[in-house]
């Protein structure tokens, strides 16, 4: 096949149809654009902008973003729980159901707020930069969220449903748990004193749900489950260990290290 070909099977041929109008769905050019535009304000426009600035405060922003993405993740993790696994749909392997039947439906559309969730959750970045926090744009941070923001996408474009849809649930309790520590860290010099001690479980419970994760993931490699997906599979245990290696990391220097000295 020639690109044209190559690219029309891609996005239309193998992809699920009913997404197909939504909007960010039509081709990976929208969130080619979103991420693409993220690294490029947060690697180069951010810092250049805010060179001759003093940081922004940006208080009442932090503490309603936090809110708002606290909020989001548990309504996700409900809604993704009630559209299949609390009825039809065990913990094994589960093939995508492509129909328009409700249930099915209704996952996909649990599966899109979940990609505008991700995209959503970029501001974390750029907050950081407004507030030129600069030691907080790490490698991990960075690529965390343009990563997830990408897959995310994946997910929704080929597989919005089925046990692709079980690995989100784990990430959006996490999720509520990390952005209402946020949230408490926020409201003063006196609450963030009072959490440090919880930092290091913070780390251990996001480097859990990775674990989770692949483990779970690992059954799409069997023969029997999910034949067309193999490459999801791949993808998505690819970038689950490109993460846990980084918290991993994160984890021995900023704690196990201390503990030693």
């Amino acid at each position: 096949m020639g690109p044209v070909e190559t690219y029309h099977f891609l996005v239309d041929e193998i992809s699920d149809p009913r997404v197909a109008d939504w909007p960010l769905m039509s081709g990976p050019l929208p969130i080619a654009l979103i991420v693409g535009g993220y690294l490029l304000f947060v690697l180069d426009l951010g810092p250049r902008l805010m060179a001759n600035r003093e940081p922004y405060k940006l208080h009442n922003i932090m503490i309603g973003y936090n809110v708002v993405v606290a909020i989001a993740s548990a309504a996700i993790f409900y809604g993704l729980l009630t559209s299949g696994f609390t009825t039809s749909l065990s913990w094994g392997c589960e093939p995508v159901d492509f129909s328009n039947s409700p249930e099915p439906l209704n996952m996909t559309k649990w599966v899109w707020r979940v990609l505008l969730l991700k995209i959503a959750e970029l501001g974390d970045t750029i907050i950081f930069i407004l507030r030129k926090k600069y030691n907080q744009c790490t490698f991990l941070h960075v690529y965390h969220h343009a990563a997830t923001a990408i897959l995310a996408w994946v997910v929704c474009k080929y597989a919005p449903g089925g046990m692709w849809t079980f690995v989100m649930m784990p990430n959006c309790l996490v999720h509520v748990i990390m952005y209402t520590y946020y949230l408490l860290a926020a409201l003063g010099p006196k609450i963030q004193k009072r959490l440090n001690p919880f930092k290091p479980y913070l780390t251990i419970l996001q480097m859990m749900q990775f674990v989770i994760i692949i483990i779970h993931t690992t059954q799409a490699l069997m023969p029997s489950c999910e034949p067309r997906r193999k490459p999801l599979a791949c993808l998505y245990m690819f970038h689950v260990l490109i993460i846990f290696y980084n918290f991993w990391d994160f984890y021995k220097k900023a704690y196990l290290k201390k503990k030693l000295v």
